[in-house]
């Protein structure tokens, strides 16, 4: 009787959730603000129409109070959209939902029986570990574009600092060492510098923009490092250089402690192998002594 109702009750919250995102819903005004205010890339992105699988996961995460938008900033940068984001949300939680259960079944036609309480506690684990998933895997591919940021900028800085040593301008200088590199990071250097050109404001202004919606610390601190060696009729070669070396010098530190944590991760097969091995030996001897002192027949 009780697992009836829960099964009665599971379906008729499914019923309701996908009526929820099917009716089509005022967007609210916090999240269209939101996306106005947020720097866009020049190139045009296509909104998704009202039956596409991704704006209706998004609508079925909106109906329980779970909104995409927390991490818009970090899926701009990996070029992905909220859409997307939401319906591998949705797909985790399904597939960890059904994974035990499917287990459990194929057991059973085989005649082997799982509990049905540890069946259920499995798949609610599993569905809350796929659930998550998409959001610790996002984490990790925004600190490697991060990471490859840092390395583009370190590496710009110097053909910066090359073409001011060869008697550039510092504009010239600025356009030219980011029309040399390719990739990602010198992507986002060339849109910013576009930007700044297009609306009268400074690169050290666009460069703290960056930093700011890239999260990295290094460019914001650069763009007021420079502006103000700018403003003040400092060497802004120096600074370039300066904030160059540092860079190199954090990332140093990084490959270094990466280094050194997967030398420590390394040593986890051996230590398991090894314990293996002194069971495998150990085993013989144990199995000798209990059964010498173990009653006779």
């Amino acid at each position: 009787m009780i697992v009836t109702l829960l099964l009665g009750g599971g379906v008729g919250l499914g019923i309701w959730l996908c009526a929820r995102a099917a009716l089509t819903r005022p967007e609210p005004v916090s999240a269209v603000l939101a996306r106005l205010d947020r720097q866009q890339t020049p190139r045009d992105r296509v909104e998704p129409s009202a039956t596409d699988p991704g704006a209706i996961a998004r609508r079925l995460l909106a109906a329980v109070g779970i909104s995409s938008d927390a991490h818009i900033s970090d899926l701009d940068m990996i070029d992905r959209t909220s859409e997307r984001h939401a319906l591998d949300k949705l797909l985790g939680l399904l597939a960890g939902l059904l994974g035990p259960i499917l287990v459990a079944a194929a057991l059973g036609a085989t005649g082997i029986s799982l509990p049905i309480g540890f069946v259920a506690l499995a798949a609610v684990a599993f569905a809350g570990g796929g659930f998550v998933l998409p959001d610790l895997t996002l984490r990790d591919e925004v600190e490697r574009r991060r990471r490859a940021f840092r390395h583009a900028l370190s590496s710009y800085l110097d053909l910066v600092n090359v073409l001011l040593a060869g008697g550039a301008g510092i504009e010239t200088a600025l356009h030219a060492a980011a029309e040399a590199g390719d990739g990602w990071g010198y992507a986002q250097i060339r849109q910013a510098l576009t930007r700044a050109r297009l609306t009268g404001r400074t690169p050290w202004d666009a460069f703290a923009d960056l930093g700011d919606r890239l999260a990295v610390n290094e460019l914001a601190e650069l763009g007021a490092n420079v502006s103000l060696a700018g403003s003040h009729g400092a060497r802004i070669r120096a600074s370039l250089a300066a904030k160059a070396d540092t860079l190199r010098g954090h990332q140093i530190a990084e490959t270094e402690a990466s280094a050194e944590s997967a030398t420590e991760r390394m040593t986890i097969p051996v230590a398991v192998l090894l314990f293996g091995f002194l069971v495998f030996i150990a085993y013989p001897a144990v199995q000798q002594i209990t059964d010498v002192g173990g009653p006779t027949p």
